[in-house]
């Protein structure tokens, strides 16, 4: 069992500039929810912890993980607060994002409840998100501490963005502590780029870049790290040995969903026993299946991984 611990939301995508769109359209998301529907299409027991708005957004988003075989009993339903939006302007040019936070900061666990919510689980996933809030973060260090005494690994998607945060940059400190208890994580370089923003030349390469961030990972307490690099593919590394994983995708039609369905290979791979090279391996077959397609909504049931 997976456990999946983040943001569910509504994604309203214009190819308007925000100034003066008049046409949205809402997609379901949140890479917790998107990653978690993946894995649980792909076979892996996958569950939920989130809060979403009781309205025709968060119950859109609950009806479509059940139905991909998710356990939603721990996503909690907020009567005060609207499901979490977030607008994206998909211009070429410019392309940006702006979030109303809604009821997904508001995630509340009691102890007795972190003790039921891991019942089963052999890997817990969090998101960025949960460190953008104080209450959110307080809230993650108390599971972290928890699974990591019972002996459950703990992935950390560091999709981290200055604008999610209250005080407007990337608190640093929790994520680098978050860092500290982190068995799996797969920064893209983007990701990468925008925690260390500050440390490497300008004139460095492409590949002295990944290896310089990979290390920073390990450094900083993360035992095994895939650094995705797009076109470039990804590069997979345990502290000892780095190796490069081409690009598996025939044609790239949208990269949307490419990063979750990458989590979701690695999930289905770990939890069949394959080793962590060979998991980043079947991550990268299942986004280079998704690239294939438009938008993150892509059907997995019927993919093969092997």
């Amino acid at each position: 069992m997976v456990l999946f611990v983040g943001e569910l939301l509504a994604d309203l995508i214009t190819e308007e500039r925000f100034q003066n769109a008049e046409n949205f359209v809402l997609k379901i998301g949140g890479s917790p929810g998107n990653i978690a529907r993946y894995s649980a299409q792909l076979g892996v027991p996958s569950r939920m912890l989130s809060r979403v708005g009781n309205d025709p957004i968060g119950g859109r988003i609950l009806k479509r993980l059940a139905e991909s075989g998710v356990d939603v009993s721990f996503v909690q339903e907020d009567n005060i607060h609207g499901t979490t939006l977030v607008f994206v302007q998909k211009t070429p040019d410019s392309p940006d994002f702006f979030v109303i936070r809604g009821a997904d900061q508001y995630l509340e666990l009691a102890d007795d409840e972190i003790e039921r919510v891991l019942e089963g689980v052999k890997v817990v996933h969090f998101s960025c998100w949960m460190l953008s809030r104080c209450n959110l973060y307080e809230l993650t260090m108390r599971i972290v501490k928890v699974a990591s005494g019972k002996g459950i690994s703990v992935s950390f998607d560091p999709n981290c963005r200055d604008k999610l945060f209250e005080c407007g940059r990337i608190d640093s400190e929790k994520v680098m502590n978050m860092l500290r208890y982190t068995t799996y994580s797969k920064p893209s370089l983007d990701d990468a780029v925008a925690i260390f923003k500050s440390e490497l030349s300008v004139n460095s390469s492409v590949e002295n870049e990944v290896k310089y961030y990979i290390e920073r990972f390990h450094q900083l307490g993360v035992k095994y790290v895939v650094l995705t690099a797009g076109k470039m593919g990804a590069y997979a590394s345990d502290g000892n040995t780095i190796i490069h994983i081409p690009p598996s995708a025939k044609k790239v039609i949208d990269a949307t969903g490419a990063g979750d369905g990458f989590w979701a290979g690695m999930y289905y791979a770990l939890t069949k026993g394959y080793d962590f090279f060979k998991a980043c391996e079947f991550g990268s077959k299942v986004a280079g299946h998704i690239v294939g397609f438009v938008g993150a909504d892509v059907p997995l049931n019927e993919f093969k991984v092997e």
